[in-house]
């Protein structure tokens, strides 16, 4: 290692610089390493005898002791260093480590973030679509259901319209009003069917109440509800023989057949009569018209 070559070689340098000193000799020492010099120890000693001994002082064995303690302890001094440096450069590697872990840990944990709000915004587009499919279909459904019961209907209307117009043609009423009857305008048509029998009677006995009269009986009667059915078909109200008054009103009600009775004098006689205690009734439906027909007994 660099540096404990370097620290090897000023102990060495100082340990010879002490040696000299203790010579009895100047000495001083540079350390050249940045050039690639070994670190020199240099001495000025005094000059050699003709014997060859040196002038001056030896080292003594006590200096020799130190000089060599010195060295030892400047060489575990830098080996300490290196060690320390170690230490550090190891510190910093694990250091650097665990941010890179701890980097990529975090880049990990982003991606998997990214990943499940990606996963999430496809289930609930998914879950969109599907609800509006849902809803498309049933409104679809819905579409469906509603055009065949619309079919049904007229269906129905036109089968039920058809009866009527046959059993209209069943009754075979005649083409206009027979001579001595009222038009009842507005009226007339297929489609006439029994209505209001027991609702007609209930009116009269009503009437018939108001001025302090008993009640009549009631029964329907099929020649009468027959005529009525006629006078609807044709369109106007004629005596058939059968019956004692006649009547048509154009809000298909009951009572309003009766007070029309009430203001003509003839027909307000006979539901205000005395000597009897029965009335037939008949009575027919035409498109929003009533005709009505009594017989009292």
């Amino acid at each position: 290692m660099r540096i404990w070559d370097r620290h090897a070689r000023v102990a060495t340098a100082v340990v010879v610089a002490t040696a000299l000193v203790a010579a009895g000799a100047t000495a001083a020492w540079s350390d050249s390493d940045s050039s690639g010099v070994t670190p020199t120890a240099i001495g000025t000693l005094s000059p050699v005898g003709a014997e060859g001994a040196v002038d001056g002082p030896a080292l003594t064995t006590s200096q020799s002791s130190t000089v060599a303690r010195a060295a030892v302890a400047i060489r575990q001094s830098a080996a300490a260093q290196a060690a320390a440096q170690a230490a550090a450069a190891k510190a910093a590697a694990a250091e650097a480590a665990k941010k890179a872990a701890a980097k990529k840990a975090a880049a990990k944990k982003a991606a998997a973030k990214k990943a499940a709000a990606k996963k999430a915004a496809a289930k609930k587009k998914a879950a969109a679509k599907k609800k509006a499919a849902a809803k498309k279909a049933a409104a679809k459904k819905a579409a469906a259901k509603k055009a065949a019961a619309k079919k049904a209907a007229a269906k129905k209307a036109a089968a039920k319209k058809k009866a009527a117009a046959k059993r209209s043609a069943a009754i075979k009423a005649p083409a206009k009003v027979p001579s001595g009857g009222l038009v009842c305008k507005g009226s007339g048509g297929p489609g006439a069917a029994e209505q209001k029998v027991s609702a007609i009677g209930a009116a009269i006995n009503s009437y018939r109440a108001s001025h302090g009269l008993k009640k009549l009986s009631i029964s329907r009667s099929t020649t009468l509800v027959g005529h009525a059915k006629k006078m609807a078909t044709t369109g106007g109200i004629w005596h058939s023989g059968h019956e004692n008054i006649v009547a048509c009103v154009s809000d298909d009600s009951a009572s309003t057949m009766v007070t029309a009775w009430s203001h003509s004098a003839p027909h307000k006689a006979q539901m205000l009569r005395k000597d009897v205690t029965h009335m037939t009734v008949g009575g027919a439906a035409n498109d929003g018209w009533l005709f009505g027909a009594v017989l009292f007994s």
